[in-house]
């Protein structure tokens, strides 16, 4: 494996700014590129529950064979070690492809604070398993011989809306999602490994997530957590009892923190009506709390409750109410000892939303350390690129479709373009004076309908002029839809889009490691690799 090239943000982008001492950073406790940060974070206090949460993520994890590197790291967990941690939705197969890099980032961030700070810290995932939103998680993407993308989608049932911890497969609708997926896959060596993998699958959504997790990155020590584990949940009950009775003043921050964050980037990232902030479960659906003269209210069931039904259902039922995007991250916080957050772009943008809530809650909001973005491409792949000369800056800066323009307007014909506008140009004008003729209102009606006629005509000829061009050079468009969908699909980072699996398919099972293996220090530019 090779890196082949970092590429840095624009200037203007909001990860250059973010760590490149912007003013933005006036939303955030610390500056991530300094090594100081860390060492100053290494020194805050632990919260006094590290030995509880380690018996917690032990029995949430103990349902596979740990690792002893798994198993030194609960210990150092309790002990009162820091973490370096990270979470994401649980997506089909563990899709897409970022929730593995953001996966590695934890590791290799873990790894190098570890050496930079002379202590051992530990790695940590946490599975958003309360999420509700199954349209979000429920489909992979693969790409076809063609470098083409299609859909694979997982379909219940029914209807899914309670937490995705809670949703099973069906197993005819599981095994012929794998089916597809299987067969939509290159034949290669590494193909029975992958199936193998998926047919070793728990039929609980976010145990499927966590077990393809669990066997790449065991070897690794990373921790995982789901948190809508009821143990977890139990243990924040006083941390939600605590969120519930200030969820005015935490709302106010917000709001506060949104408007400073807003003037700095000129958008927001967090939309949210509600103003507790905390989700509940009545009727077999996840509902966010609302506070409307004087009473709790769920909307999708019409129904209300007083303050103090509220906070005696959380201490007699915790697992029944979970966090939403404003009082999660407080609540990691106030759950893990952290030396650092992972996340991508727009997580970084909306934790600048909450400086104010973690302000008003007395708690020091860690190092908020972007992710790595990776991009993997193939012999192929730069032979097509040299090929068209495009380079890694163009295509990730304009995408794919000035270079299918440009090489459409190479195989054009110009001076039979050339003539043609010239004719229509010299039609508009005709038509023009002969408005001006002394005729009727519905001879001058049939003139603007007549050329709105030739000039529909001019543009179907070049509509199929151009669709002639490109069937006589099919074999070069598909290769530049190709270099466009694999690199950069719909104008976006590849892995929004690709599937770990497929490329674990491609080339071999331990990819991954190699990645991590390959990285010499955490970086924030985009890199390139060539497996």
């Amino acid at each position: 494996m090779e890196i082949l090239k970092q590429l840095a943000d624009k200037d203007s982008a909001f990860i250059a700014r973010y760590t490149h001492q912007d003013k933005v950073l006036s939303q955030y406790q610390y500056d991530v590129t300094k090594d100081e940060s860390y060492k100053v974070r290494l020194q805050t206090p632990a919260n006094g529950l590290e030995h509880q949460l380690g018996e917690v993520i032990k029995g949430y994890m103990s349902k596979f064979e740990l690792s002893n590197a798994q198993l030194t790291n609960i210990e150092r967990l309790q002990a009162g070690h820091k973490v370096v941690i990270g979470g994401q939705q649980a997506g089909l197969f563990v899709s897409p492809l970022y929730t593995i890099h953001k996966i590695i980032s934890i590791i290799v961030l873990a790894q190098a604070q570890s050496k930079k700070l002379n202590t051992a810290i530990i790695p940590v995932f946490w599975i958003a398993g309360e999420d509700h939103d199954f349209d979000e998680v429920n489909h992979v993407h693969v790409y076809d011989k063609d470098g083409n993308l299609q859909k694979i989608k997982y379909h219940p049932s029914e209807d899914v809306t309670d937490s995705v911890s809670k949703l099973s497969f069906e197993q005819d609708a599981l095994a012929y999602t794998i089916k597809r997926f299987i067969s939509s896959l290159t034949e290669t060596p590494s193909t029975k490994a992958v199936h193998a993998l998926l047919q070793d699958l728990p039929f609980n959504w976010t145990d499927h997530f966590q077990y393809i997790i669990h066997t790449l990155f065991k070897s690794y020590g990373l921790l995982l957590i789901d948190s809508q584990n009821v143990a977890l949940r139990a243990l924040e009950k006083d941390i939600l009892v605590w969120m519930f009775d200030h969820h005015q003043a935490i709302d106010e921050a917000f709001r506060t923190g949104q408007q400073q964050m807003q003037l700095l980037i000129d958008e927001q990232q967090i939309t949210t009506d509600t103003n507790v902030h905390l989700f509940m479960m009545y009727e077999g659906k996840r509902q966010l709390l609302k506070y409307i003269d004087g009473q709790y209210v769920l909307p999708k069931s019409d129904v209300t409750f007083t303050k103090a039904e509220i906070r005696s259902k959380i201490q007699a039922a915790p697992h029944l109410f979970s966090n939403n995007v404003v009082t999660r991250p407080l609540m990691e916080e106030m759950m893990i000892n952290t030396l650092a957050f992972i996340g991508g772009p727009s997580e970084i943008k909306y934790w600048g939303e909450l400086k104010q809530v973690f302000d008003y809650a007395n708690v020091e909001m860690p190092p908020v350390v972007p992710r790595m973005r990776i991009t993997y491409t193939t012999e192929k792949v730069l032979k097509d690129m040299s090929r068209f000369n495009i380079t890694f800056e163009a295509l990730f800066d304009q995408s794919i479709k000035p270079f299918l323009n440009a090489f459409l307007s190479s195989k054009a014909n110009p001076v039979l373009l050339s003539q043609m506008a010239s004719t229509m140009t010299q039609l508009e004008k005709d038509y023009e004076a002969m408005q001006l003729l002394n005729v009727s209102a519905d001879t001058k009606q049939l003139l603007h309908d007549n050329l709105r006629y030739h000039q529909r005509q001019f543009e179907y000829f070049k509509k199929r002029y151009h669709q002639d061009i490109q069937r006589r050079h099919d074999i070069d468009f598909k290769t530049l839809n190709a270099i466009g969908n694999i690199l950069n699909p719909g104008g976006g980072l590849q892995e929004r889009i690709m599937h770990p699996l497929q490329l674990m398919n491609n080339h071999h099972m331990a990819i991954f490691a190699q990645v991590i293996d390959v990285l010499p220090t955490y970086s924030f530019d985009h890199i390139i690799l060539k497996p």
